[in-house]
């Protein structure tokens, strides 16, 4: 027995099927496009902390915590780790206990009383009816007592059981990347409302601000009306602008409080907590001059998407290790021992133990083509797994390197818009010199103060634009939730 178990032992050092390798990355360092706004550092690992506002901040921080689908992803995180825990258990024996006790009425025409009776027969002969000796003697009523232990254990001798938690170690990788990829594209969220939130309370105060500019052009050219310097085309034409522009403002509200109740519950709230708090307008954010985006080849090391695949890729070859195993036998040892009595107080006597000790070699021999079946479904499974992989990185570098160029090109637009801004702002000052000393009208004078309110409307959606590409960009980089979450 104990050469026996050596063997055993040694054999179980080996597993069937294919061992997993991470595969080789094959992605150049370099950017496809390399701008001057963009630099080789590492990128930032909070990166919205670049945009300076504080309540951006406290909100991504409570997302992280509260927020019910990254809350959710975490619950398949324990949830994974629990089945791993049962996988491993196939690694030890099983040990249970068994205390019963039974009381059997034997029937008369039965198998045991038709033996025959105890007396009256000639010694030694047997009985005609089952060949079997006069002189047993059975109580009719029969009490028995046990309290049994039963061992049971399956030797992995092909490695069954180690690919099996082979694979569920994979699946808890796989969750926990599937957990930071939904944390990383809810903050990404956040920062999106929260720059739009800001954005639309601006654009409100322009367009209030273009309002007053046209209130005060209507009662210009209503008293030119009145005094027949105008027609009435000219008052009908500014009061139907006035009203296309307040027509404006209703929608921007609605925006403003969308806004909010979206940041609410993605920070885990009912939508109407942050209203108090955030129906305050404050200064859109800036970006930074220059954006860190590190090494195209670390894109993949980086990105939970690419990293999910890829462990979902190791679970998948793990899992055609256990169709492997399959065709080979299980070898289980079994054992039982314990105390057995006809009567309850001679059950713990010494003469009352019992004992089994064996094994079992169970080999499929034929199965109508069930484990080849099994085995080519889990290769092409491993197979289509690795072209997902593949093609996750082919668009995870495709995002980045577009998400560069957006915020490239949205930069340089910002950058003209504000040129024109400025040229608008020195022309409304010539204008008010002008006008002061009597040279142009005061109607000459609000029309370029509403071009300088409309190239500042214009450049408040560059702006937007501009924030929104380079958040895209960030969430395309892959980086924070490496210290957004603990676990």
């Amino acid at each position: 027995m104990k050469k026996i178990m050596t063997v055993l032992l040694i054999l179980s050092g080996c597993a069937v099927g294919p061992n997993y390798k991470t595969p080789e990355n094959t992605v150049a360092d370099t950017w496809a496009t390399n701008p001057d706004v963009v630099s080789s550092d590492a990128p930032l690992i909070k990166w919205w902390e670049v945009f300076e506002d504080l309540l951006l901040n406290k909100y991504i921080g409570m997302a992280a915590e509260h927020n019910n689908d990254v809350l959710t992803a975490t619950s398949t995180i324990l949830q994974a780790r629990a089945l791993r825990q049962v996988a491993a258990s196939s690694f030890f024996p099983i040990i249970g206990a068994d205390v019963n006790a039974t009381k059997t009425y034997f029937s008369k025409n039965g198998p045991i009383f038709a033996i025959g009776p105890s007396t009256g027969s000639v010694p030694g002969t047997v009985s005609t009816a089952t060949g079997l000796p006069f002189a047993v003697q059975v109580p009719q009523i029969q009490n028995l007592y046990n309290a049994i232990f039963d061992v049971s254990w399956e030797i992995d001798l092909f490695g069954k059981t180690r690919r099996t938690v082979e694979a569920a170690n994979a699946v808890i990788g796989e969750a926990i990347e599937e957990r930071n990829d939904t944390l990383l594209s809810v903050m990404a969220e956040i920062a999106r409302n929260y720059m739009e939130l800001r954005g639309f309370q601006k654009k409100a105060r322009l367009i209030e601000q273009n309002i007053e500019l046209l209130d005060q052009k209507f009662l210009l050219i209503r008293k030119q009306f009145e005094t027949g310097y105008v027609s009435r085309l000219d008052d009908e034409n500014i009061q139907a602008t006035l009203a296309t522009e307040r027509a404006l403002l209703p929608d921007i509200k609605a925006q403003i409080y969308q806004r909010i109740y979206t940041i609410s519950v993605l920070t885990g709230a009912v939508p109407e907590t942050l209203v108090d708090e955030l129906l305050t307008p404050q200064p859109l954010p800036k970006a930074p001059d220059t954006v860190a985006v590190g090494l195209r080849s670390d894109l993949l090391r980086r990105r939970p998407d690419v990293r999910r695949v890829e462990r979902d890729l190791a679970a998948a070859t793990a899992n055609v290790g256990v169709a492997v195993a399959s065709f080979f036998p299980t070898i289980t040892l079994i054992g039982d021992g314990g105390l057995q009595s006809l009567t309850l107080k001679k059950l713990f006597n010494l003469g009352s133990r019992t004992w089994a000790v064996g094994g079992d070699i169970n080999m499929p021999i034929f199965e109508g083509g069930r484990l080849l079946g099994n085995l080519r479904a889990k290769r092409a499974e491993t197979a289509a797994t690795a072209h997902n992989y593949q093609q996750t990185i082919l668009s995870a570098l495709e995002e980045a390197e577009s998400a560069i160029v957006t915020f490239t090109q949205a930069l340089k637009t910002s950058q003209e818009r504000k040129k024109a801004t400025d040229r608008y702002q020195d022309l409304v000052t010539l204008s008010q010199e002008r006008n002061s000393k009597g040279l142009i009208s005061l109607l000459n004078l609000l029309d370029t103060e509403r071009q300088l309110n409309e190239s500042e409307q214009t450049l408040l959606d560059s702006d937007i634009a501009k924030l929104l590409d380079l958040i895209t960009l960030y969430k395309a980089l892959g980086g924070g939730w490496e210290m957004a979450f603990k676990e």
